[in-house]
């Protein structure tokens, strides 16, 4: 199992923590070496896809990627300064200077570490003052804290773990030492890190099971609704079918509108998970039908299955596109789409419609089916043809639809365009007001 490690930070504290990375010939560490914090956000958006884990230089970086959503807190971390960082610095100090230091100020470390390491070796006559970390925002007052003290004659020494708060000190002429983590540290974080990555490889080849179930909303007995269920089956395979490859999944269809989807949990990420929202959504507008889908994981593939039944079995229709998901624990949570904008809940849309035009569209379900697919493929304006497609109908019922959607005022005509050398031009529309996407 190869895995990446990147390790981000300034250039001499890559430095260090490579050092420490040697003991271990397993790892593959990365460096990415900035000059500006906000240089961070590029790094991770152009290689969080090669990097299994983020080994941090310290606080502020991390903290920077964290605030900013780059990664999550499982992805990455920073080596903590604990006691022997801080006695080693000032032990340095005093070697260097030639003196007993009993007044400092000091940033980043917690108060209750440095309460803990002072009362444990009795250092109680070691006057400090602490700056502990309140937040990246919180940086840019630590030079004035540090200088202030000093210039106050407060303190004999500021320890600063901050390289910018350090260099900034420097030249005010503050007598100033930069506090870096230990050795201890440093390998004490890589090793959580691995741990970290080994799992998440494991838990990535864990087996995963999506189902997906059709629900007619007709209820229809007669021959045409029954060649039509046929019809809405095809259309559900041909987009499951794009789905399983994008999850370098195995498809199988079980029969009377059950679909599994079989594959690991590794491939089920968020843009999948949206893909299956967009596909809900999609079936619910164009064909009234609604998809019950459940993500299912186990230990095994029969376990994983076991789990999509089950759900399926507890399925409640919802008016917005949801999932349910069982995990090995047997534990149930529902998800929704993290940006509900993208999605539509149909039971507003209707009542908006409803309200905007008095009841006068003749078709509201239409209007409805050409605002989602408008919204997919971006086409602000659209002819018949687009519509007939759309609807999956024929160019004639297209043309009849515009028809009566031009007549209520929902939607007007905005130029031709000649699709055939021969024959008219083709008359091209757009909506005759915003109608919004939000939920």
């Amino acid at each position: 199992m190869h895995i990446k490690i990147g390790v981000i930070g300034p250039e001499e504290s890559v430095e260090r923590i490579l050092k420490v990375t040697k003991e271990f010939n397993q790892v593959e560490f990365i460096p990415f070496i900035y000059q500006e914090v906000h240089q961070v956000t590029k790094i991770i958006e152009h290689n969080k896809w090669i990097v299994d884990q983020w080994l941090f230089s310290g606080i502020m970086n991390y903290s920077y990627a964290i605030d900013s959503n780059l990664i999550k807190k499982d992805k990455g971390s920073y080596p903590p300064l604990y006691g022997s960082s801080f006695f080693g610095i000032l032990l340095e100090a005093e070697l260097n200077e030639q003196k007993i230091f009993n007044k400092i100020s000091i940033d980043t470390i917690t108060e209750q570490e440095v309460t803990k390491i002072l009362s444990f070796y009795h250092l109680d006559l070691l006057e400090y003052y602490n700056a502990p970390y309140k937040g990246y925002d919180h940086l840019r007052n630590l030079g004035e804290f540090h200088k202030s003290l000093y210039v106050r004659k407060k303190t004999q020494l500021a320890i600063t773990s901050i390289k910018s708060t350090y260099d900034e000190l420097k030249k005010e002429g503050v007598l100033v030492y930069r506090l870096t983590p230990s050795y201890l540290s440093i390998k004490l974080t890589i090793q959580l890190l691995l741990e970290r990555a080994q799992a998440n490889r494991y838990e990535n080849l864990q087996m995963a099971v999506i189902g997906c179930k059709m629900f007619d909303e007709t209820y229809s007995d007669e021959p045409y609704q029954l060649f039509r269920w046929k019809h809405h089956e095809l259309n559900m395979k041909r987009s499951l079918l794009t789905l399983t490859e994008k999850m370098n999944g195995s498809f199988v269809d079980v029969g009377d509108g059950l679909y599994f989807i079989f594959t690991t949990k590794g491939e089920i990420d968020s843009n999948r998970e949206n893909d299956l929202f967009q596909l809900m959504t999609e079936f619910i507008i164009r064909d009234q039908l609604f998809i019950g889908v459940v993500i299912g994981y186990g230990e095994t593939v029969s376990h994983a299955e076991r789990n999509v039944r089950y759900g399926l079995g507890k399925f409640h229709k919802d008016e917005r596109a949801s999932i349910l998901v069982i995990d090995e624990q047997d534990s149930i949570t529902t998800k929704i789409p993290n940006n509900e904008s993208g999605f539509l809940n149909t039971k507003e849309i209707e009542q908006e419609l409803l309200a905007k035009y008095d009841g006068n569209v003749v078709n509201h379900r239409d209007v409805m089916r050409m605002i989602i697919f408008s919204h997919k493929y971006n086409k602000k304006e659209f002819t018949a043809q687009d519509v007939s497609r759309w609807l999956q109908s024929t160019d004639r019922n297209g043309r009849r639809i515009l028809a009566e959607l031009e007549q209520a005022n929902v939607i007007k005509k905005c130029g031709t365009i000649q699709l055939n050398q021969r024959g008219r031009p083709t008359n091209v529309y757009q909506f005759a007001v915003d109608l919004s996407l939000s939920p």
